[in-house]
């Protein structure tokens, strides 16, 4: 499997509110370390640890959103931004001055590094996405089910998620909505209620690699798992926040969700400032941002 295929698979789902979510993003954030901008604050920040220049934040992430929308390939995405950086002089070793400290400090800017941001950018994009295709068609599919890759690259405590099937309104999805860390592969897919009482699904474990893969029968897991927390210190904040164990800092939290409550807020903002007879006909209404 690799990083090709990967994003291959990622193709497959709509972008169209990934799109949205990337889009959304138009605050951009001059960061010095990646825990500067945290968990949900990504959901209106574009940032690229230690890119202080603007205009080629400006870029990047408009070229992202080409990507998701399907106008350019990874390959074309990450040739184009190490000739971008390459011009300003931003393509390998550059020094950068922290104004948290005043310590000079390297930042380097290759291959690998556009791979991270990239793939970290469009997964958390898709994730978003498939969340509210997720919540809007809970009715009819009421379960989530978890999904790993079944390969050597898989973290062991992402592994023991595999097939864990739950309520799409259970907790769990709040903190372990994938991607779960830095290159995590995982994913989910929602489950109606007859694939849920079966028990069961089909899978080809190996099907990657061979044609001929035999088809298993993997019982779903159907039991929650008790969330074991552990303490994070943030070392460009002093905060202390509790992350659940298989999950890297960072990543404990459901974007998508985060997403929704954040255009809640929004539209509850704006009822608060309107007159209360129009305020009370939106809501009666069911007033939604556009």
């Amino acid at each position: 499997m690799s990083a090709a295929t990967d994003f291959a698979d990622l193709q497959k789902l709509t972008p169209a509110e990934a799109v949205a979510w990337l889009m959304e993003r138009n605050k951009l954030t001059r960061s010095y370390a990646w825990q500067d901008v945290w968990q949900d604050e990504h959901g209106h920040q574009f940032t690229v640890s230690r890119l202080t220049r603007l205009d080629l934040l400006q870029a990047l992430h408009d070229a992202i959103v080409k990507s998701v929308e399907g106008d350019l390939s990874r390959k074309d995405w990450m040739r184009d931004a190490e000739q971008l950086l390459t011009d300003a002089g931003w393509w390998g070793t550059k020094a950068v001055t922290d104004p948290a400290d005043g310590e000079i400090k390297l930042t380097k800017f290759d291959s690998a590094r556009l791979r991270l941001i990239y793939d970290t950018n469009t997964r958390q994009a898709y994730a978003t996405g498939l969340w509210e295709r997720v919540e809007r068609s809970k009715r009819t599919h009421p379960y989530v089910r978890y999904i790993t890759k079944q390969d050597e690259r898989v973290r062991a405590s992402h592994r023991a998620w595999d097939n864990l099937t739950l309520p799409v309104d259970d907790a769990f999805w709040k903190t372990h909505w994938p991607p779960n860390g830095w290159r995590c592969r995982c994913r989910v897919m929602s489950m109606s209620q007859r694939d849920y009482d079966k028990g069961y699904t089909l899978d080809r474990p190996g099907a990657e690699y061979e044609q001929d893969a035999p088809t298993v029968r993997k019982p779903l897991n159907k039991q929650a798992p008790e969330v074991k927390m552990r303490e994070y210190v943030n070392p460009r904040s002093g905060e202390v926040t509790q992350v659940p164990e298989g999950i890297d800092p960072g990543f404990a939290y459901n974007p998508g969700l985060a997403r929704q409550q954040a255009l809640q807020q929004l539209v509850d903002g704006k009822l608060r400032g309107a007159a209360p007879g129009l305020a009370d006909a939106a809501r009666r209404d069911g007033f939604k941002k556009d």
